[in-house]
């Protein structure tokens, strides 16, 4: 018993100096241990009003995501260097004007899919980078930095 007292007592000190120290912290435990990823993005367009984000997104078949006081329309979202490379000569091809972004996600959904299927772009033809880049986009669950609004 006299042995597990000064590590009793070394917890509870240490708790208080824990409490003392972070009771002014400007942050969230769950910001602490949320996963996030760095990406690409192939924005479109920014607009103030929500019509104008869905008449680009419905052309392209694009998500349209609420960042702030904006609505930004993406096309894609990767990480992988020879799928961008890839998908920018798709865009080009097609005629798409777009914008590559870094950003980060913290997504769930979003990064699970990105992890998953992404890969499968590189081999592929134009048919099927366009249908994984349907299912990894479609993957958006809406948590992290925006609201999906489609």
């Amino acid at each position: 018993m006299k042995k597990i007292i000064p590590y009793i007592i070394s917890i509870i000190i240490g708790t208080f100096f824990g409490l003392l120290l972070f009771r002014d912290a400007d942050f969230s435990i769950r910001e602490v241990f949320n996963e996030s990823l760095s990406v690409t993005a192939f924005q479109l367009g920014v607009f103030n009003n929500l019509d104008g984000a869905r008449s680009l997104a419905n052309k392209h078949d694009a998500l349209i995501m609420k960042d702030d006081d904006v609505y930004r329309v993406y096309y894609s979202i990767l990480t992988k260097k020879e799928v961008i490379i890839k998908m920018e000569e798709h865009l080009k091809e097609r005629g798409i004007n777009y914008y590559l972004r870094n950003i980060t996600i913290t997504d769930v959904g979003l990064i699970k899919a990105i992890n998953e299927y992404e890969t499968t772009m590189i081999e592929g033809n134009a048919s099927v980078l366009v249908s994984v880049n349907r299912l990894i986009t479609s993957s958006y669950e809406g948590e992290g930095i925006w609201n999906l609004v489609i």
